[in-house]
């Protein structure tokens, strides 16, 4: 089944750019009818256009070229949007506000210790002693992506909606994956083992940077679903698989049953994507990529017409555009959407 790729959405705001500093020093007949061609490509184009205009506070400019592109005008603003963005823009930006509030911490720290507790009189931003116990929990809301820097020099990345307990003492380092999906960078230290648990499942490291994804509760247990090493080497055991296993840089290794299935990576910094804000995808169907964005935002996608389920896609998107993924849906792949409270539909585009 051919795959359908999400369109470069950074060379089509480049091209943007480009075009709204045409018209605003002005285009010929000739630049015009090229113009009009470009947007007839894809309605993604209009909508970038708009999209740069307003970021350069120069949506007068567009008014001209009125007659190429639906635009309507704000009733508050006065000013030219595309139709198409403005809807989807105000009806999932209302359904966002209903499902987490007005406080959204849009741009906010969002790694902050939930619980700090130490024993045997230490300070836990102080030199650990023989006899100190420190405890932190660490955890991201939805759609919510944050570093935190650890006392022994690691650092954890946190994708959204995942939270972990870390553990210190002067001979242990342990961390409990309670759920969501970890990068660790772990800082070298032969004495002090670094070990991530999750469930029945731990992987153990000295010095390296690898990512762990706890899998879903099932029999009232959660358990490893899958680790990438981007660096070093990591032990994997277990006492519900056939384990233990050692992954090395480029290794990936994934749950099925009752052992991992371990694959070399070619680019395993793909998989984690999701650390500057993006995800790909490699030909999954639509049903998996609706599975994926629901972990990133408070609205729930859901497929009303199960003849698009097995549409392949591929590609990158940004985790917080999804007035972007809306119209890709749309232009690229015939899949209309409704938002209805906290629930997008989709369906087949008529």
């Amino acid at each position: 089944m051919k795959t359908i790729q999400f369109p470069d959405l950074e060379e089509i705001e480049n091209q943007a750019a480009n075009w709204v500093a045409k018209i605003d020093r002005g285009i010929s007949a000739d630049e015009e009818a090229l113009l009009e061609a470009w947007l007839a490509e894809s309605s993604l184009h209009g909508a970038s256009l708009v999209k740069t205009a307003s970021m350069w506070d120069l949506l007068d400019v567009l008014k001209p070229i009125a007659k190429l592109m639906p635009i309507d005008v704000d009733a508050n603003s006065e000013k030219p949007q595309s139709a198409f963005r403005a809807v989807k823009s105000m009806s999932i930006a209302a359904s966002i506000m209903v499902c987490v509030g007005l406080a959204a911490y849009v741009g906010m720290p969002a790694m902050k210790p939930v619980s700090d507790i130490t024993g045997g009189g230490g300070v836990s931003d102080s030199p650990v002693k023989s006899s100190s116990l420190s405890i932190r929990s660490y955890k991201t809301a939805v759609g919510e992506i944050s570093t935190v820097s650890l006392p022994d020099g690691s650092s954890l990345e946190l994708n959204t909606d995942s939270e972990v307990l870390v553990r210190f003492t002067d001979t242990q380092r342990n961390i409990e994956l309670m759920q969501g999906e970890v990068y660790f960078d772990v800082a070298k230290n032969s004495a002090r083992p670094f070990v991530v648990s999750v469930g029945a499942d731990k992987v153990t490291a000295i010095g390296t940077a690898f990512s762990i994804d706890a899998g879903d509760v099932i029999d009232d247990r959660r358990s490893v679903s899958e680790v990438i090493v981007t660096e070093g080497k990591v032990q994997v055991t277990s006492g519900n698989r056939q384990l233990p296993i050692y992954l090395v840089p480029g290794q990936k290794a994934v749950a099925k049953d009752d052992a991992f299935e371990v694959s070399s990576e070619q680019d395993p910094e793909s998989l984690l994507a999701w650390r500057e804000g993006m995800v790909v995808f490699q030909g999954e169907s639509l049903t998996e990529v609706i599975a994926e964005v629901n972990r990133y935002t408070p609205l729930k996608f859901s497929l009303l017409d199960q003849e698009l389920a097995s549409i392949s896609v591929g590609g990158f998107f940004k985790t917080g555009d999804l007035d972007q993924l809306l119209m890709v849906l749309e232009s690229n792949f015939g899949v209309s959407s409704e938002v209805v409270g906290n629930e997008v539909r989709l369906s087949k585009a008529m």
